[in-house]
């Protein structure tokens, strides 16, 4: 059975929409995918204490880097 609600999470220029059902309704837009994940599970887990089926997907998720690492790194060789 598919999922009645789902609950989009993408990234838009920058900043990560959330959204409904692919409705070009937005939820609302946050400035990291950590917060906007968050927000659609929210959503997602209300739907469910409700009796319904609802799932969060997330599109291109970021990736996580250690930029300090690389800048040091950098340094070192220029050195």
């Amino acid at each position: 059975m598919a999922a009645e609600h789902t609950y989009y999470v993408r990234p838009v220029a920058g900043v990560w929409h959330v959204t409904w059902n692919d409705a070009s309704d937005m939820i609302g837009s946050w400035s990291c995918q950590a917060e906007a994940q968050a927000v659609a599970e929210m959503l997602a887990r209300h739907m469910r204490t409700q009796g319904k089926t609802a799932k969060v997907q997330v599109s291109e998720p970021e990736v996580r880097r250690a930029t300090w690492g690389r800048s040091i790194v950098n340094h070192q060789s220029a050195a």
